[in-house]
């Protein structure tokens, strides 16, 4: 293998476990990936922050995979409030997940909608750095699937109309490019 991807809610629920000896160990293994699990601002603490700080010391490379929660996290601030404490402790958004429907957890449940009405609030508010991938886990081990908002309205040769973030409808001019074979 190339590299090495890890997932874990260690540095949320126990940060004490992100040693200064973990990671010197961890070191040896470069490149490492570790996806957190960070679903609320309020998980960040100064520990679970301290523990991501260690490991981005580390040369760690560090993703967040939340959980879209309905009543925790299913609000366009409260996500955005999240992706920038993230990116303070180095830690950069990489998913949204859409919750699957397991049995015992179908009150946490939201619409994708409630997924898409956040990702349109996040690209015109925030920094695209702070922007993570809107995902829903297609049924039937068919794949992680990105769902994005629709911000193409027609196209047609030689154009494409789309709205912007804002709501301005923009007729964008696409000349076809020659291959660079034929302008040589």
């Amino acid at each position: 293998m190339d590299y090495i991807r890890l997932g874990s809610r260690i540095p949320v629920t126990m940060p004490q476990r992100i040693t200064k000896e973990l990671c010197d160990m961890l070191k040896k293994y470069h490149p490492i990936y570790l996806n957190t699990h960070f679903n609320h601002p309020m998980e960040i603490t100064e520990e679970s922050k301290a523990a991501c700080e260690r490991l981005a010391d580390a040369g760690i490379v560090l993703g967040n995979q939340a959980v879209l929660l309905n009543g925790i996290n299913n609000d366009k601030f409260v996500m955005r409030v999240l992706n920038h404490e993230l990116l303070k402790c180095r830690v950069r958004p990489y998913y949204i997940f859409h919750a699957k429907h397991v049995q015992g957890t179908t009150h946490f449940n939201t619409s994708i909608e409630d997924g898409i009405e956040i990702m349109e609030y996040l690209r015109g508010y925030t920094s695209g750095m702070a922007i993570p991938t809107f995902i829903v886990n297609a049924p039937k081990g068919q794949g992680k699937t990105p769902i994005f908002p629709n911000y193409i309205i027609s196209r047609g040769p030689g154009y494409v109309k789309f709205r912007t973030w804002e709501g301005n409808v923009v007729k964008y001019e696409d000349h076809e490019t020659k291959d660079i074979h034929e302008l040589l």
